[in-house]
């Protein structure tokens, strides 16, 4: 039968909080060192991320400029004219005459009033538009509501289309052409007793073409959009003005390039706050940031400014000045001047395939740090990963130790609680004996 054993019930010793303190002492110096290196690794590792984030945001925006176009272009129409118009990056800058003589219109066509329910006959109507031709085939008796549904079903969309209008006279069928200008006009023909129908149909807007006049130069369209009538300028006419030419001004727009700058100056800026943050030192607490000293940052650090600094006389007359701390800040007016005087600075400034322009130098300097595999701060961030599952590794050996020592600890208690018992038990027994001696007394 195994024999049953509860330590310190036989000494009194309280054997399980010994063996729990004396394990607690001897973990306590490697566990202190092993959470004080995870921690220092875990810092250092956030800084590592969040510098690793700032610069690939501000490789992302200096890639943006190097492929930005020049100054945008702006359509400005003067009040009151019959037209609209929107620019493109391509459009030459200008001053336009604009005239509206006439717009563009689609031919709409009414029969006579009907009944509801009247039937309008049987036969063929053939309806061509634009030279296309739709045939609608019609059964026994025909409304003039099975007569509309023959004709959409027939044109599918295509060519006209035909509604009716209920008026006080009676429902009339409404032919719309899809086709606007001269060439859009509907012509009818009809076979069988239809064509008494047919016949009442009557032309109440007239196909017309859009007729206008740029610098006194006439342009007729079938439509009231003209998007190659001036280089990389749309119009879209909305009112006839014949006689009275409006202003159209192409001008330089370069809010979504200074959007773009704007963008790359708060990358610049944030990766700058960001270096500072991480490698900081504040004397008078006398804490460290987690990547006080390190050269990886420095360098970084230095990299940036010698590059900005490289290009100060292009990014100053662009109107981007460097303040004391090394921050950007644009100065609006100056960077429309100087755009408008030469569209292409910024892009040739960001280019990075021109050797020596600050493209070049930020796309070999950033490559360098963020490169996916071969970057430096990949490199650190995978040296720092390491190093967290060598620690793990650490603690799980540590506890491996640990066991073994409690479980020492705990054989020799346990031998030491029986050695105790059986000496107090012999005590005892001793005491026992000795009592009933032959002149013992007890007091």
């Amino acid at each position: 039968m195994a024999s049953l054993s509860s330590p310190g019930i036989g000494s009194g010793l309280n054997v399980s909080q010994l063996v729990a303190q004396l394990v607690a002492a001897e973990r306590a110096p490697s566990e202190r060192r092993i959470a004080r290196q995870e921690a220092d690794a875990r810092a250092d590792l956030s800084a590592f991320t969040q510098v690793r984030s700032v610069l690939s945001t501000l490789q992302g925006a200096a890639d943006a400029l190097a492929g930005a176009g020049g100054a945008g272009r702006r359509a400005v129409v003067q009040q009151g004219a019959g037209f609209t118009a929107s620019a493109s990056a391509s459009a030459a800058l200008g001053r336009y005459a604009v005239e509206v003589v006439s717009l563009a219109a689609a031919q709409k066509q009414q029969s006579a009033a009907v009944s509801a329910t009247a039937d309008l006959g049987t036969g063929t109507l053939t309806f061509t538009v634009d030279g296309d031709s739709y045939e609608v085939v019609l059964g026994p008796t025909t409304t003039i509501a099975q007569l509309r549904d023959a004709i959409n079903t027939a044109t599918a969309g295509r060519g006209l289309s035909a509604t009716v209008v209920r008026g006080d006279a009676g429902d009339v069928l409404v032919l719309n052409s899809a086709v606007s200008g001269s060439a859009g006009g509907i012509s009818v023909a009809a076979s069988g007793s239809i064509a008494s129908f047919a016949s009442s149909f009557s032309v109440t807007t007239a196909a017309a073409d859009a007729v206008v006049r740029v610098d006194g130069v006439t342009r007729t369209s079938s439509s009231n959009q003209l998007s190659d009538l001036i280089s990389g300028v749309t119009l879209e006419l909305t009112k006839a003005e014949p006689g009275s030419p409006f202003f159209l001004d192409v001008t330089a727009d370069s809010t979504a390039l200074r959007s773009s700058v704007q963008a790359f100056i708060g990358a610049y800026n944030a990766a700058l706050s960001v270096l500072r943050n991480v490698s900081a030192f504040n004397p008078e607490t006398r804490v460290a940031a987690p990547l006080a000293g390190d050269a990886a940052i420095r360098g970084i650090q230095q990299s940036l400014r010698g590059a900005l600094g490289d290009a100060a006389a292009e990014l100053g007359a662009l109107g981007i000045r460097s303040s004391k701390d090394g921050s950007l800040s644009l100065d609006a007016a100056k960077f429309d001047e100087a755009l408008a005087a030469d569209p292409s600075a910024v892009r040739r400034l960001f280019d990075k395939t021109a050797p020596q322009s600050l493209g070049a130098r930020l796309a070999e300097r950033l490559g360098g740090a963020v490169a996916p595999g071969a970057g430096l701060l990949e490199g650190r961030t995978r040296a720092l990963n390491d190093r967290l599952k060598a620690l793990q590794a650490d603690r799980d050996r540590l506890d491996v130790r640990i066991q073994r020592i409690e479980e020492g600890y705990r054989r020799q208690f346990t031998a030491l609680d029986g050695l105790v018992a059986q000496l107090q038990s012999t005590s005892t027994f001793l005491a026992q004996e000795l009592a009933r001696l032959p002149g013992a007394s007890s007091r």
